[in-house]
């Protein structure tokens, strides 16, 4: 199998302006998506959240003030699976998982290699090959 592309780790990043009503409680608010520079897009927001955001913003939230803003970020990361071209069909195969299936029929391991047909999966076991998928 010719690789299309590696598995990679990719990593993944989320801003949000956060006000709270009491700061020794900070879960206890409201969090508004931002960019990087916490700049808040209120054109893209329901009509419910714009208005929570503009009465964050001047202070007082239904009489009550509210502390803030913070700008807070989230960092996640996950792995791209490899990609690989199946030696029958050509087409790009997803390895991400121990028995990786081509649309043409086609069998690889995560690592790209061909697997025996599915006929002869489980013979010296006594399994089925719907046991091994």
């Amino acid at each position: 199998m010719k690789m299309i592309s590696k598995r990679e780790t990719r990593e993944g990043i989320e801003y949000h302006l956060a006000f709270v009503w009491d700061p020794a409680h900070p879960h206890d608010g409201f969090s508004f998506p931002c960019d990087r520079e916490g700049k808040v897009d209120t054109s893209i927001m329901a009509e419910p959240a714009r208005l929570n955001y503009l009465a964050c913003v001047s202070g007082t939230v239904q009489g009550r003030p509210v502390h803030g803003p913070t700008l807070e970020s989230e960092r996640w990361t996950w792995r791209e699976p490899a990609v690989g071209e199946c030696d029958v069909c050509q087409r790009g195969v997803v390895l991400d998982r121990p028995t990786c299936a081509c649309e043409c029929g086609a069998d690889y391991n995560a690592m790209g290699q061909r697997l025996a047909p599915r006929e002869q999966w489980g013979h010296e076991t006594g399994e089925h090959w719907s046991d091994c998928v």
